[in-house]
C-alpha cells in the first residue's frame, strides 16, 4: 500500500470552535430526524385506516427535512 500523509488530518481548523448556530442547527436535526422515525414507526399501524398513508408520509418528510437541513441550511450561512 502507497503510504499516506496523514499530518494534515489531525491539523486545528482555522474556524476556531462550533458556534451557537451549528450546534442549534444539528440538535434541532437531530430531533426532526429521529421524531420522523418514531412517526414513521405509528404509521404502520393498521388499526389508523386511512390516517395511516398521512402518519408515515408525515414522518417520512419530518426525517427528511431533518437530514436536509444541516446540509442546505449552514453552507448557505458560512458555518
Amino acid at each position: 500500500m502507497a503510504k499516506q500523509e496523514t499530518g494534515a488530518l489531525f491539523e486545528e481548523s482555522s474556524q476556531g470552535a462550533v458556534s451557537a448556530v451549528t450546534a442549534i442547527v444539528f440538535v434541532i436535526s437531530i430531533v426532526l430526524v429521529l421524531g420522523g422515525f418514531v412517526i414513521m414507526s405509528y404509521g404502520v399501524n393498521p388499526e389508523l385506516g386511512a390516517a395511516e398513508l398521512w402518519t408515515f408520509a408525515g414522518g417520512l418528510a419530518a426525517a427528511s427535512l431533518g437530514f436536509a437541513l444541516p446540509f442546505s441550511l449552514l453552507p448557505i450561512s458560512g458555518k
